[in-house]
């Protein structure tokens, strides 16, 4: 009986958590899209959302999220969202990228054991669409952030990104950082 009210406990935490990770998504990519139209509105950029807000939550598309025009560059930023704080995130090329996450183990036979879970493996199609002559810049923008973000770029070592991170031409940022980099942006005018 005791283990019958241990499973039960159990999975109403579970469900907690998940419900808390997504509520978190979704306000975190709220405060996003009002941050990012600050910054657009007060520099006199052009910010075209090309996909409705949550739909980057479900998968990938070949149309980017969104367009930032600036007066030297155009941003064409794709939106990942990670659920949970310990996601890692490891890119193969530009088509593929391995989404795993860590469990720390409980049992008394493992105490302190790490195991890594492999969630799944998603495919990001490339880009379709017309964009203009201004210097185009590929966006990766994770929202909310995952814990850490590697890559393999063509012929080299596995590397740790970080903000700024170049990948074959697709350039990594997290939220804030992308913010910073559209409010220096506007030094260059």
């Amino acid at each position: 009986m005791v283990l019958i009210y241990m499973m039960i406990f159990c999975s109403a935490l579970y469900l907690a958590k998940a419900l808390y990770n997504i509520v978190r998504a979704v306000f975190l990519r709220a405060a996003l899209y009002i941050r990012l139209s600050k910054i657009c509105k007060k520099h006199g950029y052009e910010m075209s959302r090309k996909r409705p807000f949550s739909a980057s939550f479900f998968g990938f598309s070949r149309r980017p999220d969104m367009v930032i025009k600036t007066a030297s560059a155009e941003y064409i930023v794709r939106l990942i969202t990670c659920r949970a704080r310990k996601r890692h995130y490891h890119f193969v090329s530009h088509e593929w990228f391995v989404r795993a996450f860590k469990v720390y183990m409980l049992l008394p036979f493992l105490q302190g054991d790490e195991l890594t879970l492999f969630k799944h493996v998603k495919y990001i199609p490339p880009l379709d669409g017309e964009f203009t002559g201004l210097e185009k810049q590929v966006v990766l923008l994770f929202n909310p952030s995952p814990l850490e973000i590697t890559f393999t770029a063509r012929g080299s070592a596995r590397e740790i990104a970080s903000n700024g991170s170049d990948f074959d031409g697709w350039l990594i940022y997290n939220a804030r950082a992308f913010a910073k980099v559209l409010e220096g942006n506007s030094s260059n005018k």
